[in-house]
């Protein structure tokens, strides 16, 4: 099973979470939304197989001091995982638009070097995203929990970008019709634990498998074919990754 995208940092027993999913054999990307958690965080995560620390930017905190892009380009080699990234336009971050455009820019300019596995947060801001992906030459990104035009939809599909679903887009009308509208070949899973609940508990990388379920319902699928298109999505995804490992004696991140 995979979770393409989970902030296992923001549980309050984050070493549990990643534990409990890592027994479970779950690929989980493990995104954070700051370089400077990243940081913080990363040797702790280097022992995990399943567990892919992702060196994030949260477009939220794209006003962050210059001290976090100097730490951006000292962690960016110690990874192919990138995310949360993005822009977000949205009325309360409005305001920041211009800091979080120029903050992007900055992170595809560190990243463009070779191929990585990207999630993205692009709220109401799809548009220019996908501008800025196509500027950069970027490639194969995943837009996590989109919510834009179905015609975005469509352009960042033929763009060859992919999409991870949760569990609160499988109960919406809307949610439901966007996943309707992406080919099952371009699709991928995600919790975004802690940030969903199912019923009163935070949701959690063992819960994909619920979501697969939900899957099946929607795409009207036998399970076994809706896990066997996600594993091969996200093989696809990886397959051009040239994976860094800066120590040889520390476990390296595994990717079958």
């Amino acid at each position: 099973m995979i979770d393409a995208h989970c902030h296992i940092d923001h549980y309050k027993n984050p070493i549990t979470v990643a534990e409990e999913a890592e027994r479970h054999g779950i690929i989980t990307i493990a995104v954070t939304n700051l370089p400077s958690h990243f940081e913080r965080i990363y040797p702790y995560f280097r022992k995990f197989k399943k567990i892919r620390l992702a060196l994030g930017f949260h477009p939220q905190s794209a006003r962050q001091s210059e001290t976090e892009r100097t730490i951006f380009e000292r962690m960016v080699s110690k990874t192919s995982y990138i995310g949360e990234i993005g822009l977000d336009f949205s009325n309360e971050n409005k305001l920041s638009k211009n800091s979080q455009i120029e903050t992007l820019k900055f992170i595809f300019s560190n990243i463009k070097d070779r191929p990585r596995f990207i999630t993205l947060h692009a709220r109401k801001a799809e548009s220019v995203v996908l501008a800025l992906l196509e500027e950069f030459n970027i490639e194969s990104c995943i837009f996590h929990w989109y919510s834009g035009p179905l015609t975005i939809l469509e352009q960042a599909i033929e763009s060859g970008h992919y999409f991870s679903i949760n569990h609160a887009m499988t109960r919406s009308n809307k949610g439901r019709q966007i996943i309707r509208a992406i080919a099952i070949d371009h699709i991928l899973t995600e919790t975004d634990g802690p940030y969903i609940k199912l019923g009163n508990r935070e949701v959690m990388p063992t819960d994909i498998s619920s979501l697969l379920i939900a899957l099946k319902d929607i795409y009207g699928l036998p399970l076994k074919e809706i896990e066997e298109h996600i594993n091969s999505n996200f093989k696809r995804l990886i397959s051009t990754i040239k994976l860094f490992n800066p120590n040889k004696h520390s476990p390296p991140h595994q990717d079958d």
